[in-house]
Parts: structure tokens; sequence; C-alpha cells
């Protein structure tokens, strides 16, 4: 649910979402060092906020960040109605598809970047007075210099960033016959002939230069070019060669012999269960749900296999609840 704000001050907003129960005060003089707490997960350093911080960064996020130019028609994350699934099934016809990704991408938007941003759209923010608080977001919402992995506002900004470069790159394949979607730090530029694609990684990363940092590369490790005739994974989904899309074979591996084994045999179900679920039936719940999200031919054919029944239930919240 967004907040909706009609043309007010910043702290007639403010006030109106926290109902008077929180001092204005309080919001601008925040220190964020104190109210985060750092850890690493995969080599990456993730900021977890407080939940007074989370609060006023959610504020932040849907009054004032919301508004913020992005491209929708070709940006995928972080937007209602939007998914990795949209991101994906853009491409859906197309032969040949140059994937890579934005190294470091979140550490390289600067302090000075979301200042840029926020004077760059201060007049899509219905805020009367909302210039003069944007030193007070900038500093809320960066931390040692750059967004945090982690903070609520961070995903917003991050499209705001890249605001130029979409546009440019939605344009550059526009006049190449290509496709472009973007979802995060992930880009995808798909067409119907290798030639099309072969040259785009010097080309991105111009675009990228040129319209939003010298500071940003591509990471080559991530970079490469596929074709429908190989195994298309894009976003962690896979284009068939009929051009549907499904979920991982690594996911269907797991899904079919669990559910063989509910139907067979339930100890070794349970154990199993535990090994690759640490014995959760909600994650099983969660992933039937992904594959019907995704895939919905694929979960009627589960259905004929294990029956209906069976995944019915599998897909109660009342089963996951109860276990």
């Amino acid at each position: 649910m967004r907040w909706q704000v009609s043309k007010r001050t910043f702290e007639q907003a403010f006030n109106a979402v926290f109902h008077d129960k929180v001092a204005f005060e309080d919001f601008c003089t925040i220190n964020v060092q104190e109210e985060v707490e750092e850890f690493f997960y995969d080599d990456r350093k993730i900021f977890r906020t407080s939940k007074k911080l989370k609060k006023y960064l959610r504020f932040i996020d849907r009054v004032i960040l919301r508004h913020l130019a992005n491209d929708d028609e070709v940006v995928h994350s972080f937007i209602k109605g939007k998914s990795t699934l949209t991101a994906v099934k853009a491409h859906t016809s197309s032969k040949y598809f140059f994937i890579t990704d934005i190294k470091d991408f979140f550490s390289n938007v600067k302090t000075i970047d979301v200042l840029r941003i926020l004077e760059r759209d201060k007049y899509l923010v219905p805020i009367d007075d909302f210039e003069n608080y944007i030193d007070t977001i900038v500093s809320m919402t960066t931390l040692g210099g750059s967004i945090p992995i982690g903070f609520p506002t961070s995903p917003q900004l991050s499209n705001a960033f890249l605001f130029e470069f979409d546009r440019k790159t939605k344009f550059f394949c526009a006049d190449n016959s290509l496709i472009y979607t973007r979802y995060a730090d992930d880009i995808i530029i798909s067409g119907q002939e290798f030639n099309d694609v072969a040259g785009l990684k010097s080309q991105i990363q111009l675009l990228l230069s040129e319209h939003v940092s010298p500071n940003l590369s591509l990471n080559q490790d991530k970079t490469h070019i596929t074709q429908i005739g190989n195994k298309v994974k894009l976003l962690g989904l896979v284009i068939m060669p009929n051009g549907r899309v499904t979920i991982d074979v690594k996911y269907k591996n797991r899904l079919e012999t669990l559910l063989h084994f509910y139907v067979n045999d339930k100890d070794k179900f349970n154990d199993l269960l535990k090994k690759t679920m640490k014995g959760n039936v909600k994650s099983l719940f969660g992933l039937l749900h992904y594959a019907k999200s995704i895939d919905p031919e694929y979960l009627e054919k589960l259905q004929r296999k294990y029956g209906v029944y069976t995944i019915r239930l599998l897909m109660e919240d009342k089963l996951s609840d109860n276990r």
C-alpha cells in the first residue's frame, strides 16, 4: 500500500503519515550511524536498520522516492506490477540474448549522485518545501558515501540513478530492432540476429559511462551471449525453445523428487525435506506457488502426475501452518 500525498509541506506529510505520534524534529535529527547494524552475506556488506530508521526510510520511499523519474517501459525492478517474470517475458520472441550486470552497483551510487537525482526530480515531488529537505534526505539514505544494500530507499534511488541510461539504451535498442529490459543491476538485450548483439558490450559500457557515471562498469564475469537452442537462463528463469517461460530444472528436480516421496514414502519425504528445506514444509509450499506464478502449465503437469488433491493439499496455508 502506498500513501497518497497531496501538495503540502514535508512536515504536514510526515504528521499525516505518523498521526502526530512521532516528532518531526526526531526525524530530521536522527543519527543514521547509530541506527544500523552491518553484516556480510555472500561477501557483500548489508545493513540492517533499526525499526525506527526503517519506518522513516519507508516514509521517504513512499512519499518522495516513488515520484522520481524512471522508465517503466523497460525497468522491471521495484515497480508495482513488474517482476523478473515480466522482464524475461519481453524477450520470448527473440533468438539471441546479451546478458550482463553492473559491477558493485549500489556502492557506486554515491552521495553526490543522490543529491543530483533529488535536485533533478524535485519538481516531480508533490511537497511544497521539498527542496529545503534535500540535504536531510541525502544524509538519511546514504551511508559511507553511497546507498547501502538493505535500506528500503536504495531500490528506488537506484532506478532513478539509471533513468537517463535506461532511456538512451531503450532508444538505441529500438533503432536497432533490439529489446531491452533491466531488473535492478541485471541487463538483458535480445534480438533476432547474432550480429545485432555481438558488439553490445562496448556499446552498453559507453552508454553507462556517458549517461550515468564513469565509475560504472559491466561485470565481465557475468557478461555473455546465448541463443535459443542453448539453455537460455535469464534472472533465474528459463526461456524454452517454444518461447514458454519456466522455472529452472534444479527446482523442478527438487519438487518432483519431494512429491514422489510424499506420495510413495512419507519417511523418505521427511528425510529429504530436512536435507533440502530444513524440514520446513512451508518452503515446499512456497516453491509450488512460485512454480504456479511462473509456469502454470508446469503445475498442471505436476497435478496430472502426482494428483490434483496432493498438489492442492500441499499448497494450502493450513497444511504448512500445522507442520
